[in-house]
């Protein structure tokens, strides 16, 4: 807790701002008209204020933090001799980046010297560079409320931004979403994180494409490891049985980094104890997607007794297409597999491998077991669209 809960703030003038919603264990700052905003009307106010300057005093009253907060991080504004450089950065946070008062806390609190940068020379410049490279005002406020004041008005923001915008096809929006997961991709080394994608473009041949579904996933942290951390992982990879350099390893990089190796053994010994697989189906699925063993053993559950009970399919089946234990059941399955037996039961379609319909996507299923059929079963659309609907109002 960053700010003080119903006291009074002196009267001193407040910051204005622009409205945007605040966390509701904050309280907002009162706003006033006659808010200081330029250094030169923050140093007016500062030749009448009282000599005594005190930087607790003005971290309270101006930033709002509580006090002990304010103690901890005031020994890093020892410099600071008057409120107008202050002044005049809370200005800059308020105006130009558009941040609430509990936001302009929780930044000063996380990096109080940013209270000591130069406006002129150092955030508003940031700002116009950023802008140039199509960050909105609130793109920029969520960089400082996700990276910390410090990433902002550090030199090495900028390139940082450029060197991940390839990746992400040159989309912001999808960079600074990225940001929320792991804020240290604009901070960490360019030379470390160079050398780690090299690694996993080679061994797992990583298109950049995949190194932007990185970045906006999970496995984001891996892209800023170190070399030798990701060695570590394409060690446990392996184990999954899918040879480097394959399209198929980076699933099994993925499940090498998502779960623990103690998790892994365990959902293997699922497969095995729970559903009566034998070792070699437990392989070979993994195999064919090392991402079964990430998936939650409840969905796991429930498709298999659809796929044995139902369809028919055994052990030995299902491993050789583990991802029908991967998709929707309700959404996906159920509503397919009634399909596909009303159109057996009027001998429309003699298939028997449920697998192929289950796999192809939504716009071929419904080219090839819909629309050609839909003179002699008018109402299979309907079948296939209540089946559906039923699952979306679970």
């Amino acid at each position: 807790m960053l700010l003080l809960p119903g006291r009074p703030v002196l009267p001193s003038p407040a910051l204005p701002y622009s409205p945007s919603p605040s966390p509701s264990r904050f309280r907002p700052l009162p706003c006033t008209s006659n808010a200081p905003t330029s250094a030169s009307t923050a140093a007016s106010a500062d030749a009448n204020a009282p000599s005594s300057f005190s930087v607790e005093d003005n971290l309270v009253n101006r930033c709002n933090l509580y006090p002990n907060v304010a103690a901890r991080v005031a020994p890093e504004l020892s410099a600071i001799r008057s409120s107008s450089k202050p002044d005049t950065v809370l200005a800059f946070l308020a105006d130009a980046l558009e941040l609430s008062p509990p936001l302009i806390a929780v930044a000063v609190a996380r990096d109080p010297t940013i209270l000591t940068c130069s406006v002129p020379r150092t955030l508003a410049p940031r700002a116009d560079e950023l802008r140039a490279l199509g960050f909105t005002t609130y793109q920029m406020g969520l960089i400082v409320v996700r990276c910390g004041a410090a990433a902002f008005r550090s030199r090495a923001l900028v390139p940082s931004v450029q060197f991940w915008l390839p990746y992400l096809r040159g989309r912001v929006d999808k960079l600074v979403a990225a940001l929320k997961g792991n804020p240290g991709l604009l901070t960490a080394d360019h030379q470390t994180v160079k050398s780690t994608i090299a690694l996993l473009q080679e061994e797992g041949t990583l298109t950049d494409g995949d190194v932007g579904w990185f970045a906006i996933s999970y496995c984001s942290k891996l892209l800023v490891a170190s070399p030798d951390e990701v060695d570590t992982v394409l060690a446990r990879a392996d184990e999954f049985g899918v040879p480097r350099k394959t399209r198929a390893f980076k699933d099994a990089i993925i499940a090498a980094f998502s779960a623990t190796p103690e998790r892994l053994a365990w959902k293997a010994a699922f497969f095995r104890d729970e559903l009566g697989w034998t070792e070699a189906q437990v392989k070979t699925a993994a195999a064919k997607m090392p991402t079964l063993l990430t998936v939650s053993a409840e969905r796991i559950r429930r498709n298999w007794e659809f796929l044995t009970t139902e369809v028919g399919m055994d052990a030995e089946r299902v491993a050789s297409f583990p991802a029908l234990l991967r998709y929707d059941l309700e959404g996906r399955l159920v509503p397919r597999f009634q399909v596909m037996r009303v159109l057996q039961a009027r001998r429309l379609w003699r298939g028997r491998d449920f697998n192929n319909i289950a796999a192809i996507t939504e716009e071929d299923f419904v080219a090839k077991f819909i629309r050609p059929f839909l003179v002699k079963v008018p109402n299979l659309a309907k079948i296939y669209e209540a089946a559906v609907i039923e699952k979306e109002e679970q």
